[in-house]
């Protein structure tokens, strides 16, 4: 007997069986690391067409006026709606809550230039959960690159700032 337990190479086997654990659970790290990548990925493509279609509501209705092409109150809901809905599942609480304030600030009357800013530090927010971390941009910035027009700017703050 003691024969037969001296043949049996225990110190080979083991061995075997801890690289065959090792090598599946290296395996099984990098399938998860794939799969937490995978599902980043398909977060950040949802949050680019979600935080997308709310830039282009604001540039489609201001060349609405411009191209002739307006856009109906009934699309602008629509639209509206779907934003709302993805920032709901997709948006950080933070974007999530200055989206809020902003729609807030666009459906309670008043002038309806006080929103720039709220939308502004949204845009800002958007930005940096898209990754630009450490954009400096500030309103003066949106402003101009929005209307095009120093002078024009210029006499927009004048008026509503």
């Amino acid at each position: 007997m003691n024969e037969i337990a001296t043949q049996i190479p225990y110190k080979e086997i083991l061995l075997s069986l801890l690289t065959f654990l090792s090598a599946f659970l290296l395996w099984r790290i990098q399938y998860q690391k794939d799969r937490v990548k995978n599902i980043e990925s398909q977060l950040s493509e949802k949050k680019y067409k979600m935080y997308s279609e709310f830039i282009y509501i604001l540039f489609d209705v201001t060349n609405a006026t411009k191209t002739g092409k307006a856009i109906s109150d009934k699309e602008i809901v629509k639209r509206m709606a779907e934003i709302k809905r993805d920032m709901f599942i997709y948006a950080p609480d933070k974007v999530f809550k200055k989206f809020t304030e902003w729609t807030l600030k666009i459906n309670g009357g008043g002038s309806g230039i006080k929103h720039f800013k709220t939308y502004f530090e949204l845009m800002k927010m958007i930005r940096e959960d898209m990754g630009n971390k450490g954009t400096q941009l500030k309103l003066d910035d949106f402003m101009l690159f929005y209307m095009q027009s120093e002078e024009e700017y210029e006499k927009f703050k004048e008026i509503h700032f």
